[in-house]
């Protein structure tokens, strides 16, 4: 068989099993079917599709590198989750969604790292099991495991009948936790070369804390020039000097400035696709470029998209920005489900090694360690917060933790710390990516199956955020005989912020960069936007 050949029976299997996906998804949203959630049946039809693959001899060009995971799938998704955002309920939220997606990730990493470490120590771990670096690579399992991937938990969510704060929490902390989990990772990579040990651990958290906010800085810089960028273009189209020859209020070649502004119009280029190209390949220069300086593309890109739905977006026409919301969406759609269906052909098509003693533990490990950071972030959280989590939250909370395809592109990528005939360093170590993929398939199987019905047991479904907030002041006041409608919650002080902030950006960023300049009095809300959105589309769709 020509390898032409062999490589289009390849694209065509992946190409069907990504179809079948969709129409499934299409199915399951229909008929609203929450005990099988989106990422649960690209899993199963995965699985299928790896057994066929088996049969066609198609085993090791299935398995695609890390690379194209983390530089082609991971980008479209993280991208459309900044520009996406509701930006007022994140940064509403954004001391809590740091606790968990930043502390958080650090006390999970340690937790399952020490956990693991201990097993292998008692050699209910085989050391042959593991790689050059034991120690290190326990702690580079920690951090890969404690990156939770709760798309599928948000996709049963977003069916579901959530309380607000719950869903902004949640997705908050999913964004940010893959880009601290794989900041953490590389960390902790760049210092196998030296003798790694406990006293690394501080060292690690402050290079991990610098990261963080250089891919912060590079992510909004890139951004911001491209949204200064398309201002000066937008400027430049709307002015309509550029219509006529000279500049001047007089009619040209026998026309009026009128009918000679018309007749260039007709005879202009539309800037939809050119607008259009700046946002996407802006979002993805920010990715590379932090990547070059050895920053996180991922947090780069995030925060870009986020400057880019606040900048750029109000630069743009009105077809471009339909269009670029609509293009990031699909984007990210694909490349989700795929990642879920990709981790199910690996199920079917790897070689696997097996640990018992990592196959066993890593459940409960995964598990306890989550436990670990969200009882002490939440505590934590509700010290310093006037609007309380209630219990049943911070429950909620423990089981959406979710890992998924970060956590195994991650692992994959493990320095093995061998060396190979050639002399390059050793890629992989077999029985913990078995045993992480196996973490992987059982908690979106089992967790994000049952997401909806824990979510009416908790009795959270239907619930409003003043509910929530009225729970957890009863839960943090058990002997209060003050009754519930007597509560009073805070919600001034994050209203004094976004106000002061929005003065300065109308008044400073905004003139330079662009952007919807809103008036004092307008306080229109993430939800009101989305509305807006709609209607635009809906009046472009119809013009067309």
């Amino acid at each position: 068989m020509s390898e032409s050949s062999y490589v289009s029976e390849e694209l065509t299997v992946v190409w069907l099993l990504l179809i079948a996906v969709v129409v499934a998804t299409y199915l399951i949203h229909s008929y609203k079917i929450t005990l099988l959630p989106p990422s649960s049946s690209a899993l199963l039809l995965g699985v299928f599709f790896g057994i066929l693959s088996r049969v066609a001899g198609l085993i090791h060009t299935l398995r695609f590198s890390p690379a194209a995971f983390f530089y082609a799938f991971l980008p479209p998704i993280v991208s459309a989750a900044g520009f996406t955002l509701k930006k007022r309920s994140f940064f509403d939220n954004i001391g809590a969604i740091l606790t968990y997606a930043v502390l958080g990730t650090f006390v999970s990493a340690v937790t399952f790292g020490l956990g693991t470490y201990i097993l292998v120590l008692l050699h209910i771990i085989s050391p042959t099991s593991m790689g050059a670096a034991p120690f290190a690579e326990c702690f580079m399992y920690g951090a890969a495991i404690s990156s939770i991937d709760p798309v599928a938990t948000l996709a049963v969510l977003a069916q579901s009948n959530t309380p607000p704060i719950l869903y902004n929490l949640v997705f908050g902390e999913s964004v940010l936790n893959d880009a601290v989990a794989i900041v953490l990772f590389h960390s902790i990579e760049s210092s196998l070369g030296s003798s790694f040990s406990v006293g690394t651990i501080p060292a690690v958290f402050f290079r991990f804390f610098f990261l963080l906010v250089g891919s912060l800085v590079v992510g909004t810089g890139v951004a911001l020039a491209c949204a200064f960028l398309l201002k000066r273009f937008n400027e430049y189209y709307s002015n309509p000097d550029r219509w006529t020859k000279s500049g001047h209020e007089a009619s040209t070649d026998g026309l009026s400035v009128s009918e000679n502004q018309e007749h260039h119009k007709e005879q202009s280029i539309d800037p939809t696709v050119y607008e259009m190209s700046i946002v996407i390949m802006g979002s993805y220069l920010a990715y590379l470029v932090a990547e070059v300086v050895g920053m996180s593309g991922i947090v780069a890109l995030f925060f870009s998209g986020i400057c880019h739905s606040h900048y750029s977006y109000y630069n743009i026409s009105d077809e471009a920005q339909v269009s670029i919301r609509r293009l990031f969406e699909v984007g990210a759609f694909l490349c989700e489900l795929f990642v879920f269906a990709y981790l199910g052909l690996q199920v079917a098509t790897m070689s696997h090694s097996l640990d018992f003693g990592l196959l066993f533990s890593g459940i409960p490990f995964a598990i306890g360690s989550r436990l670990a950071m969200i009882i002490p972030c939440t505590k934590l959280i509700n010290r310093y917060r006037k609007n309380k989590l209630p219990v049943n939250m911070m429950r909620m909370m423990w089981a959406v933790g979710l890992r998924g395809a970060v956590a195994y592109g991650l692992v994959v990528n493990m320095p093995s710390g061998e060396k190979k005939e050639d002399g390059a360093a050793g890629i992989g170590i077999p029985a913990i990516e078995t045993a992480t993929l196996l973490i992987a398939v059982t908690s979106s199987l089992a967790l994000g199956s049952t997401t909806g019905p824990l979510l009416r047991y908790l009795g959270l479904e239907g619930k409003s955020d003043a509910e929530i907030y009225t729970q957890g002041w009863e839960d943090a006041h058990p002997d209060s005989l003050q009754t519930q409608s007597d509560a009073q919650f805070d919600t001034e002080s994050s209203l004094k912020i976004h106000q002061r902030f929005k003065e300065f950006d109308n008044s400073m960023l905004k003139p330079i960069f662009g952007g919807r300049i809103q008036p004092e009095e307008d306080c229109m809300s993430d939800h009101q936007e989305e509305e807006v959105c709609l209607s635009e589309t809906k009046n472009i769709r119809t013009a067309a």
